[in-house]
């Protein structure tokens, strides 16, 4: 009885000192989330020591990603699998917002009820993370807790790939072997019919008048005057009127 009671003041004694350690306590209505159109919502309650100064007071909400809910494709599953992927050594995700303490009449109290959401647009994703609260400066407000949110994350491709070929698949027809692919050569050659026309065709040698040679017919191609047939003609009317005249005088 005496053992049991004093582990109940070490407890007990323990619990005042994380509280007296904390700025005030807080208590969140579920520690998981359901997402909704790309956010959660997170509801908590927060005690605190005294009502702050001011209405509104700033603080800062810390998540840390313990667990990475992956969903893949495998090789054995045609569907995606869950894989619970667990993450290290990873920064927090603070969002500071104002708390709002006082009521619609301006009265301010130490306790309040708030409600906030993360969305992916945020880099929140389905998983389990650490969630801790703080005052502006960095006080803890209460201990931390782990928070699931729980959806669909994106589909990473898990599958191995295989670099190995299918074989073309044969027929055997005649004691031969055919790709099914593929279809037999043929022939691109053509067998000459009758007799080919000449490259150059006869019309071809025949001389056009142009190329014909313009000749005169024998002699030297030149004309003495008084020797042609019309100047003789002339020469011999002309003495015949001279001797008629000459004889018309003398009688």
């Amino acid at each position: 009885m005496a053992r049991k009671l004093f582990w109940l003041v070490i407890l007990a004694i323990s619990l005042f000192a994380v509280d007296a350690a904390a700025y005030g306590t807080y208590r969140l209505r579920s520690t998981e989330a359901t997402e909704s159109g790309g956010q959660w919502h997170i509801y908590l309650r927060i005690d605190l020591p005294n009502a702050p100064a001011i209405p509104h007071m700033p603080m800062k909400f810390n998540f840390t990603e313990l667990t990475q809910y992956e969903r893949a494709l495998t090789d054995n599953s045609k569907d995606p699998v869950i894989n619970r992927i667990p993450m290290n050594n990873q920064l927090p995700k603070i969002e500071s917002l104002d708390v709002d303490f006082a009521d619609a009449t301006g009265k301010i109290f130490k306790t309040t009820n708030y409600d906030f959401s993360l969305t992916r647009a945020r880099g929140y994703e389905a998983g389990e993370w650490k969630f801790q609260l703080k005052t502006a400066d960095g006080q803890d407000i209460g201990t931390a807790q782990t928070v699931t949110l729980h959806g669909d994350n994106p589909v990473v491709d898990r599958r191995s790939i295989s670099f190995s070929a299918k074989p073309k698949e044969t027929k055997k027809d005649a004691g031969t072997e055919v790709a099914q692919n593929d279809t037999a050569p043929t022939s691109t050659e053509v067998a000459p019919v009758g007799t080919p026309p000449p490259f150059v065709p006869p019309e071809g040698f025949q001389k056009t008048d142009e190329e014909q040679i313009h000749t005169k017919p024998g002699g030297c191609g030149c004309d003495v005057p008084g020797t042609t047939q019309s100047g003789l003609a002339v020469l011999v009317t002309g003495v015949a009127l001279g001797l008629l005249a000459l004889r018309r005088k003398r009688a």
